[in-house]
């Protein structure tokens, strides 16, 4: 027998912190809209809150503070979908009779860690040696946690004896990462760094093996998933599980459309049994999560892409 819903909406409640964790405001019950971002390098978002009064406005604004955002649909369970994000802008906006306060944010990782600058020398170094040693001299004791990587190339030494790294850790992770075919993000409190798969080393990884982390549900969806040489859009309701590096598996999906041109659909020869129908599993690369509690916005968008049959992985069509 199904459980009756008590409680019908959709639940956004948004909270300010101070550096020191102090709360300075809560709100759960004015109109609040979210943008949020999770992108390579450092997630970001813009927070939007109508009809604050003027001191509040202030107070929220002022230099040093976070926000985090809780969402519900529902009466399920409330999951924080921003945790602690800096604000490093606030813009107050009138739109008669309203005034809009919109608050422009980033990873308080980026905050903390990535604009530190590090000269670090790496002996032995493995994939794990170097982005643990570089991320740890920022004084980060948090989770690092690699994904999708094949067995053993984790911890495979090179030929080279040390390497130097030096920079901001931004700059340090963004060069290494092109050298390694890796891809770094923020989600909350971690660093995660996944690896993208050729279809050469895929069935070595786990990526390979797992069933995915999110099964896509056709009724789920807001629109048709969009598949093209190895890649994948997906809009449908808002689903707070999916961040980068979530493996998303398609098989349960009744009808997609295609995001090739028609051109190459007419010039390339199998171009959709070779590329698209080759996997049925993708890497989330770029998560864009928006929603309100006064307008029927609600939805996430996802761009991600899967090995080819070929020899390289398409990573040249961004989305987000």
């Amino acid at each position: 027998m199904a459980i009756p819903i008590r409680k019908f909406g959709q639940y956004v409640l948004i909270e300010i912190h101070t550096e020191d964790d102090k709360l300075i405001f809560s709100t759960d019950s004015l109109k609040v809209d979210f943008d949020i971002r999770h992108i390579e390098g450092w997630s970001r978002a813009k927070f939007s809150i109508t009809n604050l009064a003027p001191d509040t406005v202030k107070k929220i604004s002022s230099e040093g503070n976070f926000a985090t955002v809780t969402v519900a649909l529902h009466d399920a369970e409330p999951i924080v979908i921003a945790d602690r994000m800096f604000i490093s802008n606030a813009l107050e906006e009138k739109k008669v009779p309203s005034a809009v306060t919109n608050l422009y944010c980033y990873s308080k990782l980026r905050k903390a860690y990535l604009e530190k600058r590090i000269d670090v020398r790496v002996v032995s170094p493995s994939i794990r040696n170097v982005i643990e040693t570089c991320i740890k001299e920022t004084k980060y004791s948090g989770v690092i946690e690699f994904k999708h990587f094949p067995k053993g190339l984790l911890d495979s030494i090179p030929p080279k004896p040390a390497s130097r790294r030096q920079g901001s850790l931004l700059s340090v992770l963004e060069s290494y990462s092109h050298e390694q075919r890796l891809r770094v993000f923020t989600v909350g409190n971690k660093f995660i760094i996944m690896y993208q798969p050729t279809a050469k080393n895929v069935t070595g990884t786990d990526f390979y093996t797992s069933k995915g982390d999110i099964v896509l549900s056709t009724t789920n969806m807001r629109a048709n998933p969009k598949l093209g040489p190895a890649t994948l859009k997906v809009h449908s309701n808002l689903d707070p599980r999916i961040i980068p590096t979530s493996i998303l598996n398609i098989s349960q999906l009744l009808t997609v459309g295609t995001d090739t041109s028609q051109v190459a659909l007419e010039v390339a020869e199998n171009i959709l049994k070779d590329s698209v129908a080759g996997f049925t599993k993708y890497q989330a690369l770029s998560v864009q999560h928006k929603g309100s509690n006064w307008s029927s916005e609600w939805s996430t968008h996802v761009g991600a892409t899967s090995p080819t049959v070929g020899i390289n992985m398409n990573t040249d069509k961004w989305w987000i």
